[in-house]
């Protein structure tokens, strides 16, 4: 979920036109490409664009990430991954790309600190589409989805693991959770739901996540808790208002 948030920001539209100049094509994306980050609260985390000369544009994406985690790494080159189809499927970006400019594209954390970076021009694309064909029926946000579930299932420290990321509505996102079995006992109190929900609103990448999930239309977030078999423990649903 985490690694999602940088991705609203593909889902502006922005007016380009053919009788401007190249160099007046890229400063309309970038303020456009600025002042959307900002309106959807990711502009603050360090998400913005930048014109580099007269055939380069930066963008730095900011992540929730840390990169001294050991996950970060990976989590950083799925979201580079992620970047051909939206590329693709977004008017303005192709068409500063055809007519030759490049996207320098940087993930970075918390503290400002690039986990990683790619080149983006018509070379990278034309290449990556010869070798991962794009689904046309997918949004940008479907197509990070399924580059995060390709990775899954993850386990976290407590012994849960992440078994699977979905849209189930437009404004919902779920996270399939299977629990250890000493999870499993503590998860059967009656108190452990109030209890594991305030954890997790008070845990800053949580709330930070909740609030950059606005920028995609996400306004609920559903934790489906599983046993190794299969079976439903319970779900939790947040609301992004709780945060």
């Amino acid at each position: 979920m985490r690694t999602l948030a940088f991705l609203a920001i593909f889902s502006i539209a922005l007016l380009t036109a053919s009788c401007k100049s190249r160099t007046q094509k890229m400063h309309e994306f970038v303020n456009g490409f600025n002042q959307t980050a900002m309106n959807s609260m990711i502009g603050t985390s360090g998400t913005q664009a930048k014109v580099e000369g007269l055939d380069m544009i930066e963008l730095n994406l900011a992540s929730p990430l840390d990169i001294n985690d050991p996950t970060a790494s990976q989590s950083a080159q799925l979201m580079i991954s992620a970047l051909p189809a939206m590329f693709q499927r977004e008017e303005s970006m192709m068409d500063l790309i055809n007519e030759g400019v490049k996207f320098k594209v940087r993930i970075i954390d918390t503290n400002g600190r690039i986990i990683t970076d790619a080149l983006v021009d018509k070379s990278f694309l034309d290449k990556t589409k010869q070798g991962s064909p794009i689904n046309d029926g997918q949004s940008p946000e479907e197509t990070a989805i399924s580059a995060l579930n390709a990775s899954l299932p993850m386990q976290y420290e407590d012994g849960s693991r992440l078994m699977k990321i979905e849209r189930t509505s437009s404004n919902e996102l779920t996270y399939t959770l299977e629990m250890p079995a000493d999870m499993q006992e503590i998860l059967k109190s009656p108190n452990a739901e109030p209890l594991l929900k305030e954890s997790l609103k008070s845990d800053p990448s949580t709330q930070n996540t909740l609030r950059r999930m606005r920028g995609l239309g996400i306004t609920k977030v559903t934790y489906k808790l599983i046993t190794p078999e299969g079976k439903s423990i319970q779900s939790m649903t947040f609301n992004a208002s709780e945060f």
